[in-house]
């Protein structure tokens, strides 16, 4: 038996890299998973290999900046797993260059993906976590939902040629905290 038996967890960006290992970990406690990618072939590559292992896995292909992406990703578990325990918003990636340089794209880029996309799927999750403190509560069950939002060492203490991403980073700590004033009263603990 596993630490996360039969949980739920949604990772952005777990088709490869930090985002898979994540993953991998968590199914290796127990946990159910929809994996996300922005490309098909790793995201179902990652849900094969989770499969293998013994773990339910699905997959939300699809860029997190896409204005239904959010929809979609929390419907792809409440349809196939009915719950949602844990959400990783770990897609991202840099676009580096000094602020003389960097173009409003690059800017907005970055932002859409590390605040913007985090926002929204936290905003589609809310009327499905809230109905869902509300069962556990009407059953006497005490359960913890995580959110988990990747920030970076560069959110504190700036880059170089990092406006962009520093800049978002940093948002996403003010976003995690928030959100754990917000969602606190539904045992839904934001880190």
């Amino acid at each position: 038996m596993g630490k996360l038996d039969g949980k739920v967890a949604l990772v952005t960006g777990s088709g490869r890299g930090i985002g898979r290992a994540i993953v991998e970990k968590l199914a290796s406690e127990g946990a159910r998973i929809v994996v996300n990618d922005l490309d098909a072939d790793p995201a179902h590559e990652t849900v094969e290999a989770l499969r293998k292992q013994g773990t339910e896995a699905v997959a939300c292909v699809g860029n997190v900046i896409a204005p239904d992406f959010a929809n979609r990703f929390i419907n792809t578990a409440m349809s196939a797993y009915k719950d949602i325990d844990i959400i990783v918003n770990n897609a991202g990636y840099t676009w580096d260059d000094v602020i003389r340089k960097m173009t409003d794209e690059q800017w907005y880029a970055i932002i859409d993906c590390h605040m913007t996309a985090p926002f929204r799927i936290l905003r589609a999750a809310y009327p499905h976590v809230k109905a869902l403190a509300a069962i556990d509560a009407e059953q006497g069950r005490e359960v913890y939902r995580k959110i988990v939002n990747i920030s970076s060492v560069s959110a504190l203490n700036g880059n170089a040629g990092q406006m962009n991403y520093s800049s978002a980073k940093a948002g996403i700590i003010g976003m995690t905290r928030a959100l754990a004033r917000e969602w606190g009263r539904f045992n839904a603990m934001s880190t």
